[in-house]
């Protein structure tokens, strides 16, 4: 039967409705006319109707409807199709109009249509409004009237929705919809249960719970309307019948709604009644993660500063932020810890902590971070999304319904810390850093001094005990001075006099001043702190002396297990165990099974008791048994993201197998992760005249992959050109060759082509010289590239047409694509549009061939961009669109940013600025999120031309003023274009 109408509608002509049709989607798509069903026919005409339903009085796009239609699986003639549907659907909603009358019911918007129907003659709307009205009334008190309506909500649905309709649109709305229903179906409950009908609830909603095994808001729901019931024992059963399965079936525990549910059934007892289903959080009682480290039980001073975090903190209803910056050893940390334990109550889903390295050389990544935190928050590592703004989105959700503490410390900088910051009230962060982070908008600030003598002087007394500074005065103001009253340095010196009770004070001024033992870092502000790390060394036996010692050369932020067996030359469980003991000796600290890290002047002080006091070839020995690791694990990262390239460098038999990758995607994600320790040890090594200069360069290579994605390390550039400066001076060719290769394609990477042109060039040299083809191809393509955004089309050509050379005498299919699609635009640019076109259909052609994905997206953006310039509208839609789709699929977002900016000018160009300036803006917002100069300044621009072509002259000014800033910056000749329209507004 054709649904219910809105109690807010009366149906006639009178009500000024716009069809007399009603639609039904809570169930098989159905369209009634009047009492009247009216078959609609095929299934992918079921498939347009349901598109242009759920999105109505809205214009869809031909190549949205495509899309949700078919889909991948999209027939060559799927936009004729798709006209042939809509004449059809239009017959059937309008079929008493002459075929050419305007329609009332179907419209067309330019190359899409719009279902002109009112919302409340679809059962869906009607749903919505029922189940709005219905938590009104539950908010307002009104139980039985809100389960009234929920009931009448429910009543409209007929089963599956959207059942037969075919189309991956109505899979995803499928999902959605049963997702509106459960939450229908337990507020329904829950308001059963709130106006005392628990004993009717408990039969249906043991049968929701086994047909959703893991939906704890149902459980929860059940547990209550048991425990109102008087059954207590049964309610507990539920919790720990759940509480299991969840930790068999998934690996995580419950959600701090059960938990908190089952402290309340234990603490009311039996038959305990309460407005809200779920409970109230227990007062005190902490859940969920607890990863603040140990509070410092003689935490002294401060008390300003704390009282003024906490106040910040308790304000709530935003998500409450505060910044400390300081020194190192100045006791940030401490600081913050203490305030995040203090507030615990107030945030009772628990506390997450990271420490983000910030004085680090190479910082801890967003990327990495979030990993942990989505782990600890329930997400299982085989499902932890694979770029950071997807690990952001997915962490935001997961904590929008929470309340808990977030402590980053160690921040080197706000760009740092935006995606770790959650997104909804209820949350509060503390970030400390060295800096004062004054673009965290809303955030409160407190700077960090040392402390004052006095408390300088509790702090020592209250851990050393009062006689002992009362017997010695003079000795612990020494101490003290030394220490440079940095909290840090004074509990180290402090903690070792309790632990030797025969040293006296005045014993430790004399070792703190005796300037023959101290580091020559003692130099800089912290030398006290350092200096005090040197007593912990006599707990230390020769292994873990060494071991100490030599797991603080490289340059890596953390160390895994592998790392620190192939620097230590010792099995991974004798490896594992000796970082094990320096964790139980606070030398070195545990972030994650199998994961360490030295705090910053603990490394430091082990680098240069490293330097002065083990041999200079031991020390060179482990840094290259790790470096051929580490290649070898980027080799085959490298051969499993790109299995049809011809891999450019001269890999020589390696001692190390490296690591195994189950296929492209989890190789992706490991270069990501470790893209911060790679690099840092390549600058590392090229400083180092000991060190293989072809091993790194061959590591510098094997990172490539990411280029691709537009995943851009921090540093690249400087690993790159500190390594080109290494090889040039020792004479190194082939290594300068691929450092400058490197090199030069970052900078283009950013669209700074004049700057990335002079290092490319001199590798093409180095290449031709040492006859090494591999490296020259791509050489080749990335400058021919380079050459085309400068508009020099002849130079471009010639490169390119040198590159497919070398491609196909080394067979090497995935870099021929990219040669054959930036020849082909070479070849449009020349004159020479149809030569272009088959190159340009080639390279799509190989990369379906070779299954690689982000290849023929990039094949089919060329090929896009040559048919829109040759006539071919229709084609050079699908393509770009179908580019989109792809690298949308990978992740990027620097890909996606590209894509949209293409498609707004392909709509620019065929005279739809509506749809350009949709695209543009879309395109820009991601550029500037991202920092891509180069892509914003695309989308500027064709922002620029839409509302020019609207006749909105002061907003075109505007974008063209902005793009032709950003394209002088680049050194871009489209500075030039835009100029030339300023001048005609």
């Amino acid at each position: 039967m054709p649904p219910t109408a809105s109690p807010a509608r009366s149906s006639g002509d009178e009500s000024g409705r716009t069809s007399a049709h009603r639609f039904t989607v809570l169930g098989p798509l159905r369209l009634y006319d009047g009492p009247a069903e009216v078959p609609v026919g095929a299934p992918q005409l079921r498939a347009v109707l349901a598109v242009l339903l759920l999105r109505a009085r809205t214009p869809v796009s031909a190549w949205e409807l495509i899309a949700a239609v078919w889909g991948d699986e999209a027939p060559p003639g799927a936009l004729g199709s798709l006209r042939t549907h809509a004449f059809t659907l239009r017959r059937l909603l309008e079929p008493g109009r002459a075929p050419r009358a305007a329609a009332r019911t179907l419209l067309t918007t330019g190359d899409g249509y719009s279902l002109n129907v009112d919302p409340e003659d679809v059962d869906l709307t009607v749903f919505e409004l029922r189940t709005a009205e219905a938590r009104r009334a539950r908010a307002a008190g009104q139980l039985e009237r809100a389960r009234s309506l929920f009931v009448s909500a429910l009543d409209l649905w007929r089963g599956t929705p959207l059942a037969g309709v075919p189309g991956p649109y109505a899979e995803a709305q499928r999902t959605r919809l049963e997702e509106l229903r459960l939450s229908a179906v337990e507020a329904r409950w829950e308001a059963e249960i709130a106006s005392g009908g628990s004993d009717g609830a408990i039969g249906p909603l043991r049968a929701l719970a086994a047909e959703h095994p893991w939906r704890e808001r149902v459980h929860e729901l059940l547990m209550t309307a048991l425990h109102q019931a008087g059954r207590q024992a049964d309610a507990l059963d539920v919790h720990a019948h759940v509480r299991r399965a969840l930790a068999e079936e998934l690996g995580i525990r419950p959600g701090p709604g059960l938990d908190r549910l089952q402290q309340k059934i234990l603490t009311e007892g039996p038959g305990g009644r309460t407005g809200d289903a779920a409970g109230p959080p227990a007062p005190g009682r902490s859940h969920g993660p607890a990863q603040l480290p140990q509070d410092v039980a003689d935490f002294t001073g401060r008390g300003d500063e704390a009282d003024r975090l906490c106040a910040a903190l308790e304000k709530g209803g935003i998500v409450a932020l505060s910044s400390i910056s300081g020194m190192g050893g100045i006791g940030k940390t401490a600081l913050a810890v203490h305030v995040a334990r203090r507030m615990r109550h107030r945030f009772p889903d628990g506390q997450l902590y990271a420490d983000l390295r910030g004085t680090d050389p190479r910082p801890a990544e967003p990327m990495e971070v979030l990993g942990r935190f989505l782990g600890v928050l329930g997400v299982r590592a085989g499902h932890l999304p694979r770029l950071p703004g997807e690990r952001a989105a997915l962490y935001r959700s997961l904590l929008a319904t929470r309340q808990v503490f977030v402590v980053l410390d160690n921040a080197r900088d706000p760009a740092q810390v935006r995606d770790l910051l959650p997104g909804a009230p209820g949350s509060a962060v503390v970030v400390t850093s060295r800096s004062r982070l004054v673009g965290l908008t809303g955030a409160t600030l407190v700077d960090l001094r040392p402390m004052a003598r006095a408390e300088a002087l509790e702090l020592l007394t209250r851990i050393v005990g009062e006689p002992s500074v009362s017997a010695e005065p003079e000795a612990a103001a020494e101490v003290l001075d030394a220490c440079g009253h940095l909290p840090l340095a004074i509990r180290i010196v402090a903690s070792r006099l309790v632990a030797r009770p025969d040293h006296t004070l005045a014993e430790t001024a004399a070792l703190l001043a005796d300037e023959r033992r101290r580091l020559g870092a003692l130099r800089a502000e912290d030398t006290a702190v350092e200096t005090t790390f040197r007593l912990g060394m006599e707990l230390l036996d020769a292994e873990q002396v060494r071991a100490f010692r030599l797991l603080a050369l490289p340059e890596m932020p953390e160390l895994g297990v592998p790392v620190a067996a192939a620097l230590l030359a010792r099995p991974e469980r004798e490896a594992e165990e000796l970082c094990e003991s320096l964790v139980d000796l606070s030398l070195l600290e545990s972030v994650a099974p199998g994961r360490y890290r030295y705090h910053d002047l603990l490394r430091l002080f082990a680098r240069e008791t490293a330097r002065a006091e083990v041999p200079d070839h031991e020390r060179t020995a482990a840094l290259t048994r790790l470096l051929e690791f580490c290649l070898a694990a980027a080799l085959g990262a490298h051969r499993a993201s790109l299995p049809d390239d011809v891999f450019p460098g001269h890999v020589a038999a390696l001692r190390h197998e490296g690591l195994d990758f189950a296929g492209p995607q989890q190789a992706t994600v490991w270069l990501l992760d470790e893209q911060t320790s790679l690099l840092g040890l390549i600058e590392q090594a090229a400083g180092d005249a000991s060190l293989s200069l072809t091993v790194c360069a061959d590591l510098l290579l094997a990172a490539d992959p990411l280029g691709r994605l537009g995943a851009q390390p921090y540093g690249i550039e400087r690993a790159a050109r500190t390594l080109a400066g290494a090889a040039r001076a020792a004479g190194h060719r082939t290594a300068e060759a691929r450092a400058l290769y490197m090199l030069g394609s970052s900078v283009q990477h950013r669209f700074a082509m004049r700057l990335g042109a002079p290092a490319l060039d001199r590798a093409v040299e180095l290449c031709r010289e040492t006859g090494d083809r591999r490296l020259l191809a791509h050489v080749l393509i990335t400058r021919g590239g380079g050459a085309l955004a400068l508009r020099d089309f002849t130079a471009a050509h010639a490169l390119l047409s040198e590159a497919l050379t070398h491609c196909r005498a080394l067979a090497s299919r995935g870099i021929e694509a990219y040669a054959l699609g930036f020849l082909g635009l070479a070849l449009l640019a020349t004159g020479r549009a149809d030569e272009g076109l088959a190159h340009c259909r080639e390279a799509v052609a190989v990369t379906r061939a070779t299954g690689d994905v982000a290849g023929q997206a990039n094949a089919l953006h060329n090929l896009g961009q040559v048919c829109l310039r040759t006539g071919r509208t229709s084609e050079a839609f699908d393509c770009l669109h179908e580019s989109l789709r792809l690298w949308r699929q990978t992740g990027s977002r620097f890909r996606e940013g590209l894509l949209l900016g293409a498609i707004a000018q392909a709509h620019n160009l065929s005279g739809r600025p509506e749809e350009a300036a949709e695209h543009a803006a879309r395109a820009r917002d991601i550029a500037e999120a991202r920092g891509d100069a180069g892509i914003l300044a695309r989308a500027l621009a064709q922002l620029g031309h839409a509302h020019r072509a609207q006749g909105d002259t002061d907003r075109a000014l505007e974008q063209y003023r902005r793009a032709r800033s950003v394209f002088h910056e680049l050194g871009l000749p489209d500075a030039d274009d835009i100029a030339r329209h300023l001048g005609e507004l």
